[in-house]
């Protein structure tokens, strides 16, 4: 099964429709990994494209600071981001509302992928944690035991590695290990007595567009995967960004297309939306 994995729409419809065309027949599900709305001018069309198209969806926080729940304080948001938050709550039809509503808020594996686990923002604090750092995914791979972890929230595509070495039997840019030493050994917690003799390595990986990766895992090795936002990516690239998971074959593709930005920020000029907001996405920060 091919997957399409989206996540950090923000309600930016054109970017959505656009990454949508360009994959389409290229996948058999889609999964969403949050925050369909905030920031952007189209959150009802965005919902409704993912109520109607996606096998799985999160709930990222600015989903959950728009439906008002508690445990997200607007007046946290910036005041850009808390502007558009209000204005998406006034916006927000009440099925589109409802959809949101149910959305999970706890990691989970998605369907017929018992594997993989998925989550907005971390497996730690799965709402806003932001993982950025070598040493944030390190504390995050100790809470699941999945080889892969899909997350969302930075906005900036990335492949956190974790790997353990056997500081006797392989080198530091070797993580092979036999099978004898697989049997032997758990690479969550390894025997007491033989725990020196292991280390454990996070590395920060950034894929490039169009790169097709072979997703090796092992007791000695997981992921962190972060596809990138569709509708406003902060990693200096305005393009949307989207993966294609292979579940049979292990590879990924990540892919970066240009979309109509002029229209999207026309959408939010008409909307009085902050100018901060409709600028940045021109220059992807």
């Amino acid at each position: 099964m091919r997957v399409l994995i989206i996540s950090d729409i923000h309600a930016n419809l054109v970017a959505l429709e656009t990454v949508l065309a360009a994959t389409q027949d290229q996948y058999d599900a889609l999964w969403c990994l949050g925050d369909v709305v905030g920031y952007g001018p189209r959150p009802n069309e965005c919902v409704e494209l993912m109520r109607d198209q996606a096998m799985f969806c999160l709930m990222g926080n600015h989903d959950w600071a728009t439906l008002g729940r508690p445990g997200i304080d607007v007046n946290d948001f910036n005041p850009q981001a808390r502007s558009a938050v209000l204005w998406t709550r006034e916006q927000l039809q009440e099925e589109n509302r409802l959809y949101l509503d149910e959305l999970p808020d706890n990691p989970l594996n998605p369907p017929n992928a018992d594997t993989v686990l998925a989550t907005h923002a971390s497996p730690r604090e799965p709402v806003w944690e932001y993982v950025l750092t070598p040493s944030i995914a390190m504390e995050n791979f100790a809470l699941f035991e999945e080889p892969i972890c899909f997350v969302g929230h930075t906005h900036k595509p990335a492949i956190y590695r974790w790997r353990l070495h056997h500081l006797s039997d392989a080198p530091q840019d070797d993580p092979t290990f036999s099978e004898d030493e697989l049997e032997e050994y758990d690479a969550n917690d390894p025997p007491p007595e033989k725990e020196s003799q292991f280390v454990a390595t996070v590395d920060y990986l950034m894929p490039q567009d169009g790169a097709s990766i072979v997703l090796n895992t092992s007791e000695q090795q997981r992921l962190i995967i972060n596809p990138g936002s569709v509708g406003q990516p902060r990693d200096n690239d305005a393009r949307a960004a989207y993966a294609i998971f292979d579940i049979e074959k292990m590879t990924l593709e990540y892919n970066r297309i240009p979309y109509e930005i002029e229209e999207t920020q026309n959408q939010m000029r008409d909307a009085n939306l902050p100018r901060r907001l409709i600028d940045r996405l021109s220059f992807g920060w």
